[in-house]
């Protein structure tokens, strides 16, 4: 039996992968919005490829809860209220404790406030952490778009430098004080953010979106 090359066996799945990719940043940034219609035809027509890879990646997304499939409907941008934000930020606070409990316990290094949820898991020592906290970023960063990303919403240099002392140190009470007094901000401020948020894309004068060369996909 001969074997296929390995770069045969692949191109489907990569295409897909990559179709997924560009997609996902279009749901981040809200160039496609919350709430938008998604049609599969004119998108693989944009890119250039065949609908089959296309509807591939959208099952992707819809496994991520960034997009909803409706029988007979066809796609849509998810979109969620405040209520389900404020679900996320449960869990999201949940998984920041567990991370900082486990972290102080091993008296671990938290090095860099840029990259604070990848650092805290590895610190933390949970090979499953940061998968889960990747999943609720992302549903955070549909919800919010380019707001998500506004200095308000990103970890304060102070605060990462004295929870970094205190998981150091081993002091537990200390770090999960100022973790929680973080978080309280953190919810309020993004309270404040998803109101302009719901202006800006309800609001939105919707424009031809552009796609890049049918090579670079």
């Amino acid at each position: 039996m001969t074997r296929e090359p390995d770069s045969e066996l692949l191109r489907p799945r990569m295409l897909y992968e990559v179709l997924a990719g560009a997609l996902r940043q279009r749901i981040f940034t809200h160039e496609l919005a919350p709430g938008d219609p998604i049609d599969e035809f004119w998108l693989a027509s944009g890119y250039g490829v065949s609908r089959t890879p296309m509807r591939e990646a959208l099952k992707v997304l819809a496994s991520e809860g960034l997009v909803e499939l409706r029988a007979r409907q066809g796609g849509f941008v998810a979109r969620l209220a405040w209520p389900d934000i404020d679900q996320l930020f449960d869990v999201l606070d949940c998984l920041e404790s567990f991370g900082v409990r486990e972290a102080t316990q091993a008296r671990a290094c938290l090095r860099s406030r840029d990259s604070f949820h990848r650092d805290l898991a590895e610190a933390a020592g949970n090979t499953y952490l940061p998968e889960l906290v990747e999943r609720i970023v992302a549903k955070l960063r549909l919800a919010f778009g380019p707001q998500f990303d506004r200095p308000e919403m990103q970890v304060p240099a102070d605060f990462h430098a004295q929870l970094a002392h205190s998981v150091a140190a081993g002091e537990s009470d200390a770090a999960l004080r100022l973790l929680a007094a973080y978080q309280d901000t953190r919810r309020r401020m993004a309270a404040l953010l998803f109101a302009r948020v719901g202006q800006a894309v309800g609001g939105k004068r919707r424009e031809p979106h552009v796609f890049p060369a049918a090579g670079a996909a």
